[in-house]
């Protein structure tokens, strides 16, 4: 490695599963960047809240013991399935011995700790709103409170190896955050496009519109080039833009900033970054 790269390394990853979730795409991706990168891998599993029958319901007594060894009985086989395909990713791809797996209550009221040391933390997407079979808010409150970038993973993405990457550049704090957040990958990448969507809404960018930040990362030696859009020239909201150049570059990861604010459990999200998070069908880096 050379001293920049060595300085952009990623370290530790911190992928979150939970028992509900197809962990085998999420683990493979981590497990890629991870081998990529050196790095140490870190599995947070978040315990499924166990399954009660009508009948269970009225159990009391000896028969509630029963109900409760049954319970235990069925999360442990849970986690040692998810153990097993964890560990199986670690000797496939060779990673550091260091690597471990974590397994949390699902009432855990300190998840949010596990990632504060990682390099990039890697989460499933949000389930749609009325679904209660994780903890809500999950991803939602890392990217807001967790002051990591995290990478938030798509149950049909079939990415594995990041080689293309879109950066969403609007010259404000978030995306300054996410290209540096996200500069370990884009120093490895084949290909990196800079977008800029409406420069015009937004002071900063200087006189050619990517231009500094195309040449900021040429000089760490990323293949960059940059494309300017219209969202009302395409009659289309900014979210569904960047999703859409996603899909015409080819992009295996979005990197963008992420706008909006967290007031104790009320997380509210900026259009763009809420239509990414729930219509993305490609891993994105979120920084703020």
């Amino acid at each position: 490695l050379s001293p920049g790269q060595r300085e952009a390394a990623l370290r530790e990853i911190v992928v979150f599963i939970d028992g509900h979730t197809k962990a085998g795409g999420i683990l493979e991706f981590a497990g890629e960047l991870a081998e990529e990168h050196g790095a140490r891998l870190i599995g947070v599993f978040l315990q499924p809240e166990p399954t009660i029958t009508p009948a269970e319901t009225f159990a009391r007594g000896t028969g509630m013991q029963r109900v409760s060894e049954s319970h235990r009985s069925q999360l442990e086989r849970i986690d040692a399935d998810y153990r097993a395909l964890f560990g199986d990713i670690v000797r496939r791809h060779g990673l550091r011995p260091e690597s471990e797996w974590r397994s949390l209550p699902s009432f855990s009221s300190d998840v949010g700790v596990h990632a504060y040391y990682a390099d990039v933390v890697v989460i499933a997407q949000p389930r749609p709103e009325g679904r209660t079979d994780r903890p809500p808010g999950l991803a939602e409150s890392l990217i807001l409170t967790s002051g990591r970038p995290i990478i938030m993973f798509p149950s049909v993405s079939t990415v594995s190896r990041i080689r293309r990457i879109l950066v969403g550049w609007n010259a404000r704090r978030e995306s300054i955050r996410a290209v540096a957040d996200a500069m370990p990958a884009l120093m490895k990448a084949e290909a990196v496009e800079v977008l800029v969507i409406d420069h015009e809404r937004t002071a900063g960018h200087g006189e050619d519109p990517g231009a500094e930040v195309a040449r900021h990362l040429a000089r760490r030696g990323v293949k960059v080039d940059t494309r300017h859009l219209s969202s009302a020239k395409e009659k289309e909201e900014v979210g569904h833009l960047l999703l859409s150049q996603a899909a015409t570059f080819g992009a295996d990861l979005l990197v963008m900033g992420a706008y909006g604010h967290s007031q104790l459990r009320d997380w509210m999200f900026g259009r763009v970054t809420r239509t990414v998070l729930r219509e993305a069908g490609l891993p994105v880096l979120m920084s703020r």
